[in-house]
């Protein structure tokens, strides 16, 4: 359960906050340095685990081609699916609440 609760920690936080700070999932999209910031943050995250990813896919982030990545994000941020889930929450407090998950997720296993 732990490893699968940093996974999802190390993918959604950084989507939340690029979502965030673009004004959208769309206006994300649509600015494709942004993504890649974003996945370099998501590969970061979670080559800095101490156990794989779980579900095993997420290791499909490291392997796959930088571009075939932003693609794919790119496309997924423009689906019906992501402008209609909690990526769309533009709220202070959904932006206070990813900022503190990220500062925990870095945050050294005996200090939390």
């Amino acid at each position: 359960m732990d490893a699968w609760l940093r996974t999802h920690t190390a993918f959604e936080v950084p989507l939340g906050l690029a979502v965030h700070a673009a004004g959208g999932p769309v206006a994300l999209a649509d600015a494709p340095d942004a993504v890649r910031g974003m996945l370099h943050l998501m590969r970061q995250n979670l080559a800095a685990m101490e156990t794989p990813p779980v579900p095993r896919a997420f290791t499909a982030l490291r392997a796959l081609p930088q571009g075939l990545r932003v693609a794919v994000l790119r496309r997924f941020l423009k689906s019906p699916t992501a402008v209609h889930s909690g990526l769309n929450d533009p709220s202070p407090a959904t932006a206070a609440e990813l900022e503190r998950l990220a500062e925990q997720f870095r945050a050294p296993a005996g200090a939390r």
